[in-house]
């Protein structure tokens, strides 16, 4: 490959003499015309030349980014991956590849795009080390994922975590990296007499039901909790830190927004040491066997 040097005006473009045969005004136009994000990175890893795709990936125009590193619109997340690319490079060339990573670059308006960068090692000026990146965006796959992940693990009706997401999240709890001293209480909340009220009411009003409860208790149980529609008309909850101390009374101001006069029935425990998120939450599932027994309404904890 023939040797680069930067542009020397607002135009992005490199300047090659030859080119395979083809001249220097034709591989200006090859490269400016591409929709494939390109730029050119001097040794100091300093922006020397970018299409207008590269401008667009990253949010900004050519004199914004001109001379400056990528660091700049690289997502934080992404930073140390950016510091090693050197050495990710080195390895790569061992192996007799090209660098490809997966990286985020931020907008001014706070816009992410993916992409996956193909980085490869070409010939400046004086024969120093400059550095080529070829981007392909994959931001729509990845919202595309991203909008299947949130699918799998989110009730469809109330907008709450389902079951398989509020497991999930509980295991992440369970892992012994995640436990603090920071008491834990789950819970698991039954509408009282729901079959009832739907065969009285009709389907939608009973849905509409869950919707507008759903929507009233994730207010009550505050940010900090985890709630879930467990399935039915039943519903989880997980309380951390100073908020698992007020469980009974938490559920209590839960019970009170029920919409249309209803009530629940509910079951708690706190997470013993020696024991796993899944035998807590079996044993508050068994205290809400007992208040269900007890009669509609009924809250019942370790302690009763």
């Amino acid at each position: 490959m023939t040797a680069f040097s930067p542009a020397v005006d607002n135009e992005h473009v490199i300047d090659a003499t030859t080119f395979d045969g083809v001249d220097d005004g034709w591989f200006r136009v090859m490269f400016d015309a591409s929709t494939v994000p390109i730029g050119l990175a001097d040794e100091d890893g300093l922006l020397r030349a970018a299409n207008a795709a590269y401008c667009a990936m990253v949010g900004r125009s050519w004199p914004q980014i001109a001379g400056r590193s990528s660091r700049e619109f690289t997502h934080p997340d992404d930073l140390d991956q950016h510091a090693a690319v050197e050495g990710l490079m080195a390895q790569a060339r061992a192996r007799g590849d090209d660098l490809r990573i997966e990286k985020r670059y931020v907008h001014p308006d706070g816009t992410v795009r993916w992409g996956w960068v193909s980085v490869s090692a070409v010939s400046g000026p004086g024969g120093r080390a400059w550095t080529m990146a070829v981007i392909h965006d994959t931001t729509e796959r990845r919202l595309a994922e991203d909008r299947l992940l949130a699918a799998a693990v989110t009730d469809p009706l109330t907008g709450l975590l389902n079951r398989r997401g509020w497991l999930e999240r509980l295991t992440e709890l369970d892992a012994p990296s995640s436990r603090t001293d920071s008491p834990l209480v789950l819970a698991i909340l039954d509408l009282d007499q729901f079959k009832a009220y739907n065969d009285s009411h009709g389907h939608p009003a009973g849905d509409q039901l869950l919707v507008e409860f759903a929507t009233a208790a994730s207010e009550v149980a505050g940010t900090g909790a985890l709630f879930s529609r467990w399935g039915g008309e039943e519903f989880a909850l997980a309380l951390a830190g100073p908020r698992a101390s007020q469980a009974h009374t938490v559920l209590r101001a839960m019970g009170a927004v029920v919409p249309d006069s209803q009530t629940f029935s509910a079951g708690f425990a706190a997470l013993r040491a020696t024991e796993t998120v899944i035998g807590c939450f079996d044993r508050a599932d068994a205290r809400l066997y007992r208040a269900k027994r007890d009669g509609p309404g009924q809250i019942r904890g370790d302690d009763n």
